[in-house]
């Protein structure tokens, strides 16, 4: 079974100057590069996050926030219940697909897919990538 984990930042890191709401299509990029905050990354804490089994619901979720306000970007990540080795804790492993979703100029949210690649060796002791995001 596929979840979708959210988090909603406020934080913005300069895109060559431009704000969330002025950024082109051409500033678009993945987490952790080209200024765009990866989660848990220098961007400050979130100011929203939740996990739902309905991608829909998730976005939703993201466009509410974002509208009214209290972040500039979202970030969504489909990923499964797994159970951690060391401690048989429950948890949730990514599974390399996400979406950066932040209001466009025309005051709408836009959603871009991206991708997390991880060379064989760049897992940790859960199976999560720790590799660099990626654009579509």
């Amino acid at each position: 079974m596929i979840f979708y984990s959210w988090t909603a930042l406020n934080s913005w890191t300069a895109l060559s100057g431009s704000s969330p709401t002025t950024a082109q299509e051409s500033d678009w990029t993945a987490p952790g590069q080209g200024g765009v905050p990866a989660p848990g990354g220098g961007s400050g804490p979130p100011v929203a996050m939740g996990i739902t089994d309905d991608r829909g619901r998730a976005m939703k979720a993201g466009e509410e926030i974002l509208g009214s306000g209290r972040a500039a970007i979202v970030i969504i990540e489909a990923v499964r219940p797994a159970m951690a080795a060391p401690t048989l804790t429950p948890c949730y492993v990514r599974t390399g697909v996400a979406w950066l979703g932040r209001r466009t100029q025309a005051g709408e949210v836009g959603w871009n897919r991206f991708f997390i690649l991880a060379e064989p060796g760049e897992r940790d002791a859960g199976g999560a990538a720790r590799a660099t995001p990626v654009r579509e």
